[in-house]
């Protein structure tokens, strides 16, 4: 596998775009999306990595599927999971 930046299709691109306003509808304020990875499909399942930044930590969301709407669904509940954790933490310990 290279380490040279790979070119990123019009389709590739959409479906980031798509992918970011949804997480960030799902993630709310507070929580910010720093890195958005399509990892390359060619050899195996569909995989997507986020990097979201709040409250001076981070956290990565990884997801995979045989396919990326099902990797993209994976995502999703893991965006929602993770906005419940940090809405509970708040709650127990507020900033």
């Amino acid at each position: 596998m290279s380490d040279e930046p790979r070119e990123i299709s019009e389709a590739d691109e959409r479906f980031a775009e798509r992918l970011a306003d949804d997480l960030g509808r799902i993630l709310g304020t507070g929580i910010l999306i720093d890195e958005l990875d399509l990892v390359p499909t060619e050899d195996g399942p569909a995989r997507i990595r986020v990097l979201c930044l709040f409250d001076g930590g981070a956290e990565v969301l990884e997801a995979s599927g045989e396919t990326r709407l099902e990797a993209y669904n994976r995502l999703v509940r893991a965006a929602a999971e993770l906005r419940l954790t940090i809405a509970a933490r708040r709650m127990i310990a507020p900033l």
